[in-house]
């Protein structure tokens, strides 16, 4: 009884030191590792019928940097960022689901099988406020995690809609 008492605790606390390492290691750094020019997002919704809305995230950077921005959690999204090689400011880009899609429901199995499966969004590891953001980062083939408080954002761009000819 006693050595089956040991073995419990010792497993409990195998297990809070596995659980322990897994979350110290998304720890955010208080400062960033890069120097930053300006940071905002940007709503967007496109001119033409089906051409769905969304965000855009901007991080612009003072100068090329030995760090590499790799996504961003914002507005309980992760986004990618991407940047052009020789620009400095990284972008992320998310697109909201346009309508949902029309379920085929049948007796035969072959017909619904035809049915997109449903998209199922990644859950950001952090609790984040609406205009906070969370940067995920590689310098020097280590990764880590900056904050961004009250990211601005800009006027929302309406895109042109198709002229009809």
């Amino acid at each position: 009884m006693n050595l089956k008492m040991i073995y419990s605790v010792i497993g409990v606390l195998f297990l809070l030191i596995t659980c322990t390492q897994c979350a110290s290691s998304q720890q955010i750094d208080m400062k960033t590792p890069i120097e930053l020019k300006d940071v905002y997002f940007q709503k967007w919704i496109a001119g033409v019928e089906g051409g769905g809305s969304g965000f855009m995230l901007y991080i612009e950077v003072n100068e090329k940097p030995d760090v590499q921005l790799e996504h961003a959690y914002f507005k309980g999204k992760k986004i990618e960022l991407r940047h052009k090689t020789n620009e400095l400011v990284y972008v992320g880009h998310h697109t909201y689901p346009s309508r949902k899609q029309d379920l085929s429901m049948s007796d035969d199995p072959k017909e619904e099988f035809k049915n997109q499966l449903p998209v199922v969004e990644e859950k950001p590891p952090f609790e984040l406020k609406d205009n906070e953001c969370i940067v995920a980062y590689t310098k020097n083939g280590k990764k880590g995690y900056f904050k961004l408080n009250n990211v601005p954002e800009k006027e929302l761009q309406a895109y042109p809609t198709r002229n009809n000819q």
